[in-house]
């Protein structure tokens, strides 16, 4: 892909949080606008709720009519697939995933596999999911566990053209590794956690690392998921900073 403000998808994860209302959408707006509003400012999403319980196709395809072509939603997979069996496949739960998902079509970003953070790191296991992946997709993968931090992790990864996730987080170790043919960035919030706000100098070092990956031919995707603190102003902040480098 080449560069430019197509390359880049910056956005929150979910978006129809109550205290969100009043603050980034207006008061006057009724909760079903609320995607068309979001859509207005911001060119991607990342769909947390598919992480809890699958939506049927039909709602995917109503959320792929209220938002432009060129937006892209990327998706989390379900906590079955992540938590209940990590690493491995439960084959009903994935069939139903990626049927529900794949009415999203071009508008069908990566998909997010957001690991605990209990699990350690185990190649085999891994090297068994990534070898299963389907095709249909990008794909990022969360590691929360320190352990994971080694050569054999990344060369594996490399291999498949999956990316490890960049973490902005107090919580989880951050990788700064590039193993896909794009990054996949989350800011999770540092003091405070979700209700964190994000300052420019915070900031800033990230959209460096952003703007040279864009440079350098990389889609870049961004989500903020401080949801409970000032996500959708530090997502748009986040891009401006970009843009004063890029």
């Amino acid at each position: 892909m080449p560069c430019g403000e197509s390359s880049l998808y910056i956005g929150t994860s979910g978006w129809a949080y109550r205290e969100w209302h009043g603050r980034w959408y207006p008061r006057s707006l009724p909760r079903r606008a609320w995607l068309s509003f979001y859509a207005e400012h911001f060119q991607s999403l990342e769909l947390n709720t598919t992480f809890y319980a699958l939506p049927p196709p039909e709602r995917f395809r109503q959320w792929a009519q209220t938002v432009g072509a060129s937006f892209r939603f990327a998706v989390k997979a379900p906590r079955a697939l992540t938590h209940e069996r990590p690493l491995q496949y439960a084959s009903p739960v994935l069939d139903a995933f990626l049927r529900s998902i794949g009415v999203l079509g071009v508008q069908l970003g990566p998909i997010l596999w957001q690991l605990p953070p209990q699990l350690s790191c185990d190649l085999e296991r891994l090297r068994e999911f990534l070898s299963a992946l389907p095709p249909m997709a990008g794909h990022a993968i969360e590691f929360r566990h320190p352990s994971w931090d080694t050569p054999a992790t990344w060369e594996l990864l490399c291999q498949h053209g999956v990316a490890v996730v960049w973490s902005s987080s107090r919580r989880y170790p951050c990788f700064c590794r590039r193993t896909a043919p794009f990054l996949y960035l989350r800011f999770h919030g540092l003091e405070g956690g979700y209700a964190h706000r994000y300052t420019e100098p915070e900031l800033s070092p990230w959209a460096e690392r952003v703007a040279e990956a864009l440079q350098e031919g990389y889609p870049v995707y961004a989500y903020f998921n401080n949801t409970a603190g000032t996500a959708p102003e530090d997502a748009l902040r986040f891009r401006e900073l970009i843009g004063r480098i890029f």
